[in-house]
């Protein structure tokens, strides 16, 4: 299921899907330990008294997800007309302090008093599975905690307009840290229990929810779950606010301070340090936007935004936090690929936020292998990732990487540098990552041509000499060469620049198909000739001008493009560009020439890139604007975008939101802008 909420802060990450459950919650990593776990949910539920119980994910509810305009702060309207009352939720992660928070504005819907009961169930699964785990309820500080080994999480809450509550125990007047509700003159959470989930059949307490009481069970291990209840009285004509926290840290004196700034910062001055944040985080750098339409926009802010929550903050970029793609292999898209850091640094580079990008290249550094290069995908802490690319196959050893991944990084690194000019930061990064990186593409060449050896395509499907990994690799020469260059290191930088020079002219001889005027996929060389030609258009093989390697005007880059324009236009009503013919990557029906494959959000704005790279007047320009509204139709209704969508029905299909399409549309919007800002 698409998420329709993403939140966090680069320690802590939750996404919520359609009907407002939590579905994915991660710490102390933003894409790792998700302690929730495929398929399973963190329920709220609202009793109300004399009219009945319901879920969120029940039918009786309208739900209407949203965002607060350039937060990433939730703000969705539940209404349900069986219950009489209308919620306005609002979910956020706190920038500063790992607490997140759900705050649920009651009103009721007639003119009648009400009296309310929410059910905050947690379901975690501590580390990623269900074993070893404590809760119970802690009465200092009327709370629930779950805790195993260094990961404790404390869920607590107040109303503004409570019933009933629980009073806690009176502290030890000398603790600066188990103060009690009285003192903090707030009532807290009304009633809870704790028990086990699935173990024996056990579904969870949050069945224990459904008849409006909770059993009070103090303290469970093992396989265990938590609901915790809040009473409220609703007047009619007026608003009660019920918030309910999740403090995460790594030890109980941390979640304890934490339950601690909420009482005493309150949630409605968290929520506005939180609004703030974002809103000025977003809007640091003043753009024209030119004669871009409010919702591109709007869409391009929410990009940078989505994109900032799949960055960790020790430095990882994450392709995506929806595990849901567990469905298709029993693996997620939570991996730091360095291809997909590399374009996702790219777009914020470009934007201005430079600050984070240079935690993702400190990150890289420590990822390189002795020789220099850098291996499928990693964990947000650096481990290595799981890999499908064998170290040996048909009887011989081989080097399973994309050399893309190793050269994309420097390219990126340059670009960087080009934007914010920090030196000591290049001579820090030339030291210990680039040197390694350039001495690698040099010597993973093949001596009879100059091109680089096999190694696996960008969609991770193929090995071979690929047009788009030789072009990468030239690109990342040329960047280690300009770095060595501006730093005086020219020895270095003829090397890597004479490398570059010939892997080019190695790419056009060898990679160039006269007889179809266009640039192959890919060839396969074996003992010095060419085995095989792989002619199978593809859109990867733009980055032989969006990386500079050959001038847009180049008569056999314009040929190129126009037939990978034409091949791989999805001819239905839902349009966009697919990634490669015959592409039955989530295709629901064989491909045909009208539909080569699912159309891509970011390969749909790649096309779009070369129609503002080759636009001569603003008219021609101003077409672009058409694929924006098609990503902006293709986007969920809070603007949040997926990876791609089936062709014949526009379903979101993988992962929703993938990082690099929010990357990838940040990137075009600027391209367009400085394009319309060239031909005025």
């Amino acid at each position: 299921m698409p998420r329709s909420l993403v939140i966090g802060n680069g320690s802590m990450l939750a996404t919520f899907d359609a009907d407002m459950q939590m579905r994915d919650f991660y710490f102390p990593y933003v894409g790792m330990e998700d302690h929730t776990m495929y398929k399973h949910v963190h329920r709220t539920g609202i009793f109300v008294e004399g009219k009945g119980f319901a879920w969120f994910d029940d039918d009786s509810w309208d739900v209407r997800p949203g965002y607060v305009h350039e937060t990433m702060l939730g703000d969705s309207v539940l209404r349900n007309e069986k219950l009489g009352i209308e919620l306005l939720v609002q979910d956020y992660v706190h920038p500063v302090h790992n607490i997140l928070m759900r705050t649920c504005a009651i009103r009721p819907l007639g003119d009648e008093d009400l009296n309310v009961r929410c059910f905050f169930h947690h379901d975690l699964h501590i580390y990623g599975d269900k074993q070893k785990d404590t809760a119970f309820y802690e009465p200092h500080t009327n709370s629930v905690i779950h805790y195993r080994a260094s990961r404790y999480f404390l869920i607590g809450g107040q109303s503004s307009n409570p019933t009933e509550c629980i009073t806690g125990v009176k502290a030890d007047r000398h603790s600066s840290i188990l103060r009690t509700m009285q003192e903090l003159k707030s009532c807290g959470i009304s009633s809870y229990t704790v028990g086990k989930s699935h173990y024996k059949g056990m579904e969870g307490t949050w069945r224990d929810a459904e008849d409006g009481e909770l059993s009070l069970n103090e303290v469970d291990q093992g396989s265990v779950d938590s609901t915790v209840g809040i009473y409220s009285t609703v007047k009619a004509g007026q608003t009660t606010t019920v918030s309910m926290w999740l403090c995460a840290g790594k030890d109980m004196q941390e979640v304890l301070h934490l339950n601690n700034t909420v009482l005493s910062e309150t949630p409605d001055r968290l929520e506005r340090q939180c609004r703030n944040y974002w809103k000025s985080w977003v809007n640091k750098n003043q753009l024209d936007f030119g004669d871009l339409s409010k919702e591109q926009i709007s869409l391009y802010k929410r990009s940078l935004l989505t994109v900032r929550m799949h960055c960790d903050n020790h430095g990882g970029i994450i392709a995506a936090a929806d595990a849901d793609i567990m469905e298709f292999n029993k693996d997620t898209y939570t991996y730091v690929w360095p291809r997909d850091g590399a374009f996702v640094s790219l777009a914020l580079d470009a934007a201005g936020y430079g600050e984070v990008t240079r935690r993702y290249f400190e990150f890289c550094k420590k990822l390189q292998m002795p020789d220099g290069y850098m291996l499928h995908k990693y964990n947000p802490d650096g481990s290595l990732g799981s890999s499908w690319h064998p170290w040996f196959k048909d009887g011989k050893p081989q080097l399973p990487i994309q050399e893309d991944e190793t050269a994309l990084v420097i390219y990126a690194l340059w670009k960087h540098f080009e934007k914010n000019h920090d030196f000591e930061f290049i001579q820090h990064m030339y030291e210990e990552l680039v040197k390694k990186a350039a001495q690698f593409m040099v010597d993973f060449t093949e001596p009879e041509t100059g091109l680089p050896l096999a190694s696996y395509d960008p969609w991770e499907e193929q090995r071979g000499v690929f047009t788009y990994t030789t072009a990468c690799t030239i690109a990342g020469l040329d960047a280690a060469a300009k770095i060595s260059h501006v730093l005086g290191h020219y020895k270095h930088s003829e090397r890597y620049q004479h490398a570059a020079d010939l892997m080019k002219q190695a790419m056009l001889f060898h990679l160039f198909d006269e007889t179809e005027q266009r640039f192959v996929k890919k060839v396969d060389r074996k003992n010095g000739e060419t085995v095989s030609r792989d002619t199978t258009p593809d859109i990867s093989i733009a980055v032989i001008w969006k990386l500079g390697i050959l001038s847009i005007d180049d008569p056999r880059v314009i040929s190129t493009m126009t037939q990978i324009m034409q091949q791989l236009q999805v001819q239905t009503p839902v349009g966009g560009i697919c990634r490669y013919t015959n592409d039955y990557y989530h295709i629901n029906q064989d491909p045909t020439k009208e539909v080569p494959g699912n159309p891509w959000i970011l390969t749909t704005l790649w096309g779009a890139q070369w129609r503002i790279a080759i636009a001569q007047s603003q008219e021609e320009l101003k077409q672009v604007k058409d694929t924006f509204d098609w990503v902006l139709s293709h986007a969920t209704s809070t603007g949040l975008l997926a990876e791609q969508m089936d062709a014949h029905t526009g379903e979101l299909l993988s992962v929703s939101p993938l990082n690099w399409s929010h990357a990838t549309y940040i990137e075009t919007i600027l391209l367009y802008l400085a394009k319309q800002r060239e031909l005025s």
